[in-house]
């Protein structure tokens, strides 16, 4: 499914979305990118290394990569959300940020399980991707089988990505996930992370549906 909305419509989406990730302390510093699905089914993202973007600062691509009409360059991290859109036609908004609780999950290789109610709603169990060493191709390979299934995966020693229907449900989902984070820290602090049992989640599943 294309985008309806133009391509001014979604930069300006775009700067939005990268303010809020900034302020909230999803990201610091350059780091950090955004993006969405265009109605002629390329995508618009930000530019590398910068910190404050501007709707004139946004890159457009094919999703065979190739810079349209643009004299900034592309995040650093353009392939993999390529791959996102070549493989997920569902998928119309991308965020990618270093929140501290559940960038600290993909450090420590822990999988985030949906230990409380809205987790299983909105990500059910979040898992790690192989490393991959930032900018290169290897990231994009490393997701390209979990994204599948899965609208927000861990980078194992990087950060987080999620994925949504638009940019606004891509960012919920990025709060989401570091709420989940920060909960299951502070249970594990306190002694212990009890999960959901296979038999209240499926509960909340038919619930859901």
């Amino acid at each position: 499914m294309l985008s309806m909305k133009d391509d001014g419509t979604l930069k300006k989406e775009i700067c939005t979305i990268a303010a809020i990730i900034y302020e909230k302390g999803f990201v610091v510093a350059t780091d950090g990118n955004v993006s969405a699905r265009t109605a002629d089914n390329c995508i618009l993202i930000t530019p590398s290394g910068q910190r404050a973007v501007t709707v004139e600062d946004i890159v457009k691509l094919d999703l065979d990569g190739t810079i349209l009409g643009c004299k900034q360059n592309p995040s650093s991290e353009y392939r993999m959300h390529i791959e996102v859109y070549r493989r997920r036609t569902d998928v119309q908004g991308i965020i990618h940020t270093h929140p501290p609780y559940a960038t600290a999950f993909a450090v420590a290789g822990i999988p985030l399980e949906p230990i409380i109610a809205e987790a299983v709603f909105a990500n059910g169990k979040i898992p790690i991707t192989p490393y991959a060493t930032p900018s290169t191709e290897e990231v994009p390979k490393s997701i390209s089988e979990l994204i599948k299934n899965h609208g927000a995966l861990l980078l194992a020693h990087h950060g987080l990505l999620t994925v949504g229907k638009d940019l606004l449900d891509a960012l919920n989902r990025t709060e989401r996930v570091e709420f989940l984070a920060h909960v299951s820290f502070l249970a594990k602090m306190l002694g212990n992370a009890v999960p959901l049992s296979p038999e209240r989640i499926e509960k909340l599943m038919k619930l859901q549906k």
